[in-house]
């Protein structure tokens, strides 16, 4: 579907599984599973979205859970899926690419709805800011 184009080319699988990650040499072969890609599959365990900010991982983490959402929507329908045209994947790309700047508005967007709704996140983010202070008279 629509959602998944944007992911189209930038995902990686990593079928090893060695139980829980407590150790750096399984984060150095992840990272070499994920390559150049931005999304990286884990094989009995979840997936990694790395960007080059908190707010652009962040964006395609919450797209990717939609995109797959509507995945196992349309497959549970039983019916034959239409695939899209590599032509028209790579042009969507191109596309999503040129929306990026939007990641950073849609995180601080939920960023502001959450310190309304939540006084904890309201005082822990208040914490982490840093105070502004007019310069002495």
């Amino acid at each position: 579907g629509q959602q998944a184009l944007r992911f189209y080319g930038r995902v990686a699988y990593y079928a090893e599984f060695k139980a829980l990650a407590h150790d750096g040499s399984e984060g150095e072969r992840m990272a070499r599973a994920l390559g150049g890609k931005t999304v990286l599959f884990l094989a009995n365990h979840g997936v990694i979205v790395v960007g080059p900010t908190v707010a652009d991982a962040f964006d395609d983490l919450y797209y990717l859970e939609r995109a797959c959402q509507n995945q196992v929507t349309a497959m549970a329908a039983g019916q034959p899926l239409r695939p899209i045209p590599e032509e028209m994947a790579a042009r969507a790309v191109q596309q999503y690419a040129g929306q990026r700047g939007n990641c950073q508005l849609h995180f601080e967007s939920l960023k502001r709805l959450l310190v309304r709704e939540d006084p904890a996140f309201a005082a822990a983010l208040s914490a982490l800011l840093p105070v502004s202070r007019a310069a002495p008279g």
